[in-house]
């Protein structure tokens, strides 16, 4: 999502522990994850580089839902998801490479799911796709197509919410901005009703 803009990306897989605290809320559980992926050394890193990290969860209930890790628990996700209405939380996570504190960003959206049958799930299930989506599911699938609306920010659901991206990246000095939203409605053609609102600065999306 980030090269749709034209930035030069390379991916690295900091190791953390990503294990549920004792008592930890959601929100302080996302960011906290974020900001250990973007804490992490990142050695082919240039000083002014920045280091974008993201961390996604799925509450439903209160119930903090990662990503599956096998069949069975895919499977249960998307039972306990079926014709119900849950949030999908990402937090962003900051900084240049010669700075140790990023700073961070939190966008929360509703999700409608749809009543979707048994054999849609085992199909969805056996493409492979659900093992690395928080929830066991990815909004955007043209095939199994999850959820009959949402409220809040498309390209979260998917994993990064680029306007949110953007006013974080906006609190460096000499950062010259990027028209994340021009470039996120173009490729997931769709209009975006919130994006003034979150560029704003509102806590919304």
């Amino acid at each position: 999502m980030i090269a749709w803009a034209g930035w030069q990306v390379e991916l690295a897989s900091p190791q953390i522990d990503e294990s549920i605290l004792d008592n930890e809320m959601a929100l302080d559980y996302v960011k906290r994850i974020a900001v250990l992926k973007a804490s992490k050394r990142i050695d082919q890193a240039q000083p002014d580089d920045f280091i974008i990290a993201a961390d996604t969860i799925v509450v439903n209930k209160g119930k903090i839902l990662g990503k599956p890790a096998d069949t069975r628990s895919a499977l249960d996700m998307l039972s306990e998801l079926r014709d119900r209405t849950h949030w999908v939380i990402t937090a962003l996570a900051v900084r240049k490479t010669r700075e140790r504190k990023p700073f961070t960003d939190i966008c929360h959206s509703k999700v409608n799911m749809r009543a979707y049958t048994d054999a849609e799930m085992r199909d969805y299930i056996e493409s492979g796709d659900p093992f690395d989506k928080a929830g066991a599911y990815a909004i955007q699938d043209p095939v199994f197509r999850p959820a009959l609306d949402f409220r809040g920010c498309f390209a979260s659901v998917m994993g990064l919410p680029l306007c949110h991206l953007e006013r974080t990246l906006r609190k460096y000095s000499g950062y010259s901005g990027t028209e994340w939203a021009k470039y996120c409605q173009k490729e997931l053609k769709y209009i975006c009703p919130i994006t003034h609102r979150v560029m704003a600065g509102e806590d919304i999306g």
